[in-house]
């Protein structure tokens, strides 16, 4: 087995009900039942222009060299409905875009998800006017490499997190966050009781009737010094 230069053809597949699940649960609201610590780098923004708000799917990782397109091109030929395609780009080199209009238009046409890359993306007037979710960090006329290696489904980097093949991806418009799909029932529930608390939350404050006390006994307990005056005299 030559290290550095695979393809592992299956990964865990998460169903499609905890799929749409996440699916109705911003990843915002998500993202703070976990530590806040799932979100990718804002570098990685949303490109296209999806109908549906929030998307969830399945990782199908790729692992590609910097500029090199080869294993992406090996991953549209894998993509299955549900499949979220996620790029590591060897860190994020920002020189060589890895996929245009063409290679979306197929992936579209395979009911994967989205795709999520480490890296820039060219042809963006097309993209602008694309359902399906595109993120990436900006753009650049300048093509990839096909050369190789690479791996696929096995774990990566991307945006800063760490992914591995068959997580799940909730996307929306705030950016993109990872839930390790062994944890991914408690996560589902805690996430949907903390929906419901933020749901009450903002009806409050849109009668308002929101409670600020929290704030001065936070203040309190980090011993902040209040100073009645001003800074200079």
């Amino acid at each position: 087995m030559t290290i550095g230069n695979r393809i592992f053809l299956k990964k865990p597949e998460a169903p499609q009900e905890l799929l749409d699940a996440f699916g109705s649960i911003p990843a915002a609201n998500i993202s703070d039942t976990m530590g806040r610590l799932v979100g990718m780098h804002p570098r990685i923004q949303l490109q296209s222009a999806p109908k549906r708000p929030i998307t969830a799917g399945r990782a199908l990782t790729i692992k590609t060299r910097s500029g090199d397109n080869l294993m992406l091109h090996q991953a549209l030929n894998m993509a299955k409905p549900g499949d979220v395609l996620i790029v590591s780009n060897d860190g994020g080199e920002m020189y060589r875009s890895l996929i245009g209009e063409i290679m979306f238009t197929y992936l579209a046409s395979t009911g994967a998800a989205g795709i999520i890359i480490d890296g820039p993306i060219r042809d963006i007037d097309a993209v602008r006017q694309m359902e399906m979710p595109i993120y990436a960090t900006g753009t650049n006329p300048a093509g990839p490499y096909k050369e190789g290696p690479g791996d696929i489904n096995v774990p990566i980097s991307c945006g800063g997190i760490s992914i591995n093949p068959g997580d799940i991806i909730v996307m929306d418009q705030d950016g993109v966050i990872v839930i390790p799909l062994q944890e991914a029932e408690t996560v589902l529930k805690n996430a949907r009781a903390f929906q419901e608390k933020d749901e009450s939350k903002l009806k409050l404050t849109q009668e308002g009737k929101s409670n600020r006390d929290w704030v001065n006994k936070l203040i309190e307990e980090k011993k902040v010094e209040i100073i009645d005056g001003t800074y200079y005299k």
